[in-house]
């Protein structure tokens, strides 16, 4: 019957394992074309989002040259003493800011105008023209007229009499030329073109304001954003199609990325085309994907095998590694593991169901192992494990604590039924073994003690039993006591044949 049970519980685990195998399989498989589409959709997500911080890091970048540019003007001791007046000179206007502002770096307006709007110097691609013709791109830069002011003001510290600027002090060995940074700078649409703009204030390059001087002269700048720079921008970029359009007319199928301050739906975007990158991932991907499928499929199927022929090994490995750990490796019985949960269970009832526990312990054990040697003290050892277990029975439990030690918990027990049992183990003991053509002379004492009258925890019983054991052998071993015989210093022992007989001295309980 039990093999039957064994067997059906095998078929069931074997099932149950095919089943796991088939399902992890259709598992891996399902992520893998769960990862392949997510991979793709991630792959466009991360292209077009890396195509878009491309973009609007190169524009920052354009920004950030226009600004080192516009700052050899403004951030420059000759302009500022050109501006002492309130207007540069025509000498300075045609060397210093007809020539190369326009033809190295292509500025289409350069001007010069206080925070009230009045202007003193303009030129227009080059050329100085009359200061009204600045009112349309100073309309367009209004904002960033007040922005740059307010961060001039702010940054103005009175320095008795004077004004210090409280900016971070250019890196003099920097190869960047010097940026104070109270510039406003930004990208929008000024003459139908998308252009770079930026304010700042003319300032000395000590920092240092005088008094009469506060109010700043404010030079405004604007770059066009050229169809050649936009062609570089794209091929560095690697992007096709750049073109800076009103979000309202982009190209179908482009994105954008939106560039300067302007939130208006007539505003120009940068707009392109996406490269999407994942059908490359799916392309590049998707031959992968089913070698590992069918590596899956395959691993699980042979998974599986093993499995259903491992699963009988391991069944019996593991049973046997349970009863090893809970048994002593030499005569099978319990060890000192297995003995205490026993003993632990066994005291849980002990108050409705009381037990006898018997402490043996083997006399004259030492001169075996001396004399005969170590083999001969092992099959004495299981030639006494396996009497004890005989005499046992099934209503005791026997194990082996150390050495030649032995302890039995019998249940369903009379004392005189104990005291008889006891007596029994005794001479079990004092059989002769026979080991290699000869006779092995040995023999036993044995202590016992009652659950619950002599404890309730494992500590007090086995320390009961074992004052009973040690009693046995000061009164000439080969014979059984009770805890009940073991008396406490002072205590007269007890009298009649179960008396202490030539012992001069009581027996102690030891530590």
């Amino acid at each position: 019957m039990d093999k039957t049970l064994r067997l059906a519980k095998r078929r069931r685990t074997v099932w149950a394992i095919h089943a796991a195998c088939t399902l992890v399989a259709v598992l891996i498989i399902a992520s893998l074309i769960y990862v392949l589409d997510r991979s793709v959709a991630e792959a466009d997500r991360f292209g077009l989002s890396a195509e878009r911080r491309l973009v609007a890091n190169e524009l920052r970048h354009q920004m950030d040259a226009v600004v080192q540019f516009q700052a050899q003007i403004s951030f420059w001791d000759k302009t500022y003493q050109e501006l002492a007046k309130g207007h540069v000179s025509d000498i300075f206007a045609a060397d210093e800011l007809m020539g190369w502002l326009w033809e190295d770096y292509g500025f289409s307006w350069l001007i010069v105008t206080d925070v009230d709007h009045n202007v003193s110097t303009v030129l227009k691609d080059g050329v100085v023209v009359p200061g009204d013709t600045a009112r349309v791109p100073l309309d367009e830069v209004d904002d960033l007229l007040d922005e740059a002011k307010r961060r001039y003001d702010n940054s103005l510290r009175n320095n008795y009499g004077s004004y210090a600027l409280d900016v971070v002090t250019p890196d003099p060995q920097s190869l960047m030329p010097a940026v104070p940074g109270i510039h406003a700078v930004d990208l929008r649409e000024i003459d139908g073109r998308m252009s770079v703009a930026v304010v700042q204030a003319v300032i000395p390059e000590t920092l240092v304001i005088p008094a009469e001087r506060r109010a700043p002269m404010l030079l405004v700048s604007v770059r066009p954003v050229t169809a050649k720079m936009t062609r570089e921008i794209a091929a560095r970029l690697g992007i096709r199609g750049l073109a800076f359009v009103p979000l309202a007319e982009r190209p179908e199928g482009s994105v954008f990325a939106s560039i300067g301050r302007c939130s208006d739906a007539s505003c120009l975007v940068a707009a392109w085309m996406p490269k999407s990158p994942g059908g490359f991932v799916r392309a590049e991907l998707l031959p992968s994907v089913i070698v590992m499928a069918i590596v899956a499929a395959l691993l699980m199927a042979f998974v599986a095998f093993r499995f259903s022929t491992l699963f009988a090994a391991l069944q019996q490995s593991e049973a046997l590694n349970r009863h090893l750990a809970k048994h002593d490796r030499l005569t099978g019985l319990l060890n000192r593991s297995g003995f205490d949960d026993m003993l632990a269970a066994a005291l849980l009832r002990a108050k409705t169901h009381p037990f006898t526990l018997v402490y043996a312990d083997l006399d004259e054990f030492k001169a075996v192992n001396d004399r005969h040697g170590h083999a001969a003290g092992d099959a004495v050892l299981v030639a006494m494990a396996e009497r004890f277990r005989n005499r046992a029975g099934p209503k005791g439990t026997v194990a082996r604590l150390g050495g030649d030690e032995f302890a039995i918990i019998v249940a369903d027990c009379s004392e005189t039924e104990a005291r008889g049992f006891a007596v029994g183990l005794v001479a079990d003991a004092q059989t002769p073994v026979a080991f290699n053509g000869q006779l092995l002379v040995i023999g036993g004492s044995a202590g016992i003690a009652f659950a619950p009258r002599h404890g309730l925890t494992a500590r007090g019983l086995l320390l009961a039993a074992d004052e009973a054991l040690y009693l046995a052998k000061r009164r000439g071993r080969n014979r059984v006591e009770t805890a009940d015989d073991a008396v406490l210093p002072g205590e007269e022992p007890p009298a009649g044949p179960g008396g202490w007989g030539d012992f001069p001295t009581p027996v102690r309980y030891r530590a």
